[in-house]
Parts: C-alpha cells; sequence; structure tokens
C-alpha cells in the first residue's frame, strides 16, 4: 500500500498554517525555539518533531496541537498523486533495497527473514509487510554477483525509489 509519508504530511501542514497566519518560517523557528534549518527539515517532512516541539508549533501557530495533523488541504484527492508519495522499504549496506523487482521469476515470490526462518509471499505489500515487523533486524533475498542468491540485511529504512513506483501494480502488490 502506497501512502504519503505521516512526516512529509505533517510537515505540508505546518508549512500551510505557517503561510496562512502571514509567518515566515525565520521568524517562527526563533519564535519558538527552533533552528531554521530545522523548521525547513521540519516542513520537508525530513524530521521527527518531539512532543513539546508540537506544542510550540501548535502555539506559535495559534492551533491546537491536533490541527497540526490534519490533511493539509494542498492534498486533496487530485492532488495527492502529485504529492510525495512515499513507501519505506529496507535498504541495505551497499545501497541496495527491497524492490518490487527481487520476485524470483520461477516460484513468483519474495522470500524475506532469516536463512533460519524464511517466508515467501506472493505480494510485495505483504512481503515489505512482514520486514517492518522484523525492524531493526529485518532480512531478504535477492540476486548475488556469482548469479545465486544471497541474503542482506537492513542498514536503515528509506523511501523507495521512484524508478520502481511503477511496477507497483495493485493487483500483484
Amino acid at each position: 500500500m502506497v501512502t504519503v509519508n505521516l512526516s512529509v504530511q505533517f510537515g505540508q501542514r505546518v508549512r500551510e498554517l505557517r503561510k496562512a497566519a502571514g509567518i515566515s518560517q525565520e521568524a517562527l523557528a526563533n519564535k519558538y525555539g527552533f533552528a531554521r534549518s530545522y523548521m525547513s527539515k521540519i516542513e520537508r517532512g525530513l524530521a521527527n518533531v518531539a512532543l513539546d516541539g508540537i506544542q510550540r508549533l501548535a502555539d506559535g501557530l495559534g492551533v491546537p496541537p491536533k490541527a497540526l495533523f490534519e490533511e493539509p488541504t494542498s492534498m486533496a484527492i487530485s492532488s495527492v498523486k502529485r504529492a510525495k508519495l512515499v513507501m519505506l522499504v529496507p535498504f541495505a549496506n551497499d545501497g541496495t533495497c527491497f524492490n518490487p523487482t527481487l520476485c524470483q521469476p520461477k516460484a513468483g515470490t519474495y522470500v524475506v527473514g532469516s536463512k533460519a526462518d524464511r517466508k515467501r509471499f506472493a505480494s510485495f505489500s505483504d512481503a515489505l509487510a512482514h520486514l517492518r515487523a522484523m525492524g531493526d533486524v529485518a532480512c531478504w533475498e535477492r540476486p548475488d554477483d556469482r548469479g545465486g542468491r544471497g541474503v542482506v540485511k537492513v542498514k536503515e529504512w528509506k523511501p523507495l525509489p521512484s524508478e520502481y513506483l511503477p511496477l507497483l501494480d495493485d493487483s500483484r502488490t
């Protein structure tokens, strides 16, 4: 399932409310104890704001904290496709990620889990859900340099690169 990342949605809502209030990014940051660069990261969805920071932002914008979590009006259904659609996937140490091309051709499955606890999934989204449940110990099978298959472990979770988005077919995911 492709969804708009909560950090991106939160940041867009903060930007929307800040602009509606006629406050510059720098003025809001200075008044409430944030660095301007941090405010920029918040608005671009690149920062996770602590609860006390959420309260300070809400105070600075003159809204209740829950208003910061409402869907931005700029993200109406027609514009959601233009908004940053983010699907977080695990990346390995070498910079490669778990992606839709890793379906084994003969079996038609994605293989995830350690060698001792491998699981096969027919859909990319089911395999990804299992990897998410595994968290920091997530691992998956992929082709190796010798033409075989090897298991790699997660280093970090980042958005699925855009070149793979067209491969996400609702009937297979």
